[in-house]
């Protein structure tokens, strides 16, 4: 299947908007995981108020330890989801300027184009 300047305009558009809605999720999770592994924290600090032996309170700070290296590897994830989506943005916009002149006068012509595959490059 040839791809259209339309259509390439339109998937790199989707793709942008797909990747940026994933990074906004990601971000959330991350925030979540964040104040989870804070929450595990206290409970460490808690449990250690009540003289619960002392390999309960270290796993359960260790818990909260990879969860927080968890959050921020999610956070970092979502930084590089943004970057994809706004190289994303770019690819559309090279699209438009470099195609999108090429379309105008296609659509504006006031003869009949030739066959599709006259305009083929060997």
């Amino acid at each position: 299947m040839a791809l259209t300047y339309r259509e390439l305009v339109r998937q790199t558009r989707a793709l942008g908007r797909d990747v940026r809605r994933g990074a906004e999720q990601q971000k959330k999770r991350a925030a979540a995981i964040a104040d989870e592994a804070k929450d595990t924290g206290r409970i460490a600090d808690q449990i250690a108020a009540l003289h619960v032996d002392a390999a309960t309170i270290a796993e359960t700070r260790e818990t909260s330890k990879i969860m927080q290296g968890l959050s921020e590897a999610a956070l970092a994830q979502a930084t590089a989801a943004e970057e994809a989506a706004r190289s994303a943005q770019a690819a559309e916009q090279q699209a438009v300027a470099t195609h999108g002149g090429i379309q105008e006068a296609r659509d504006n012509a006031r003869v009949p184009m030739a066959a599709r595959q006259w305009y083929t490059q060997e």
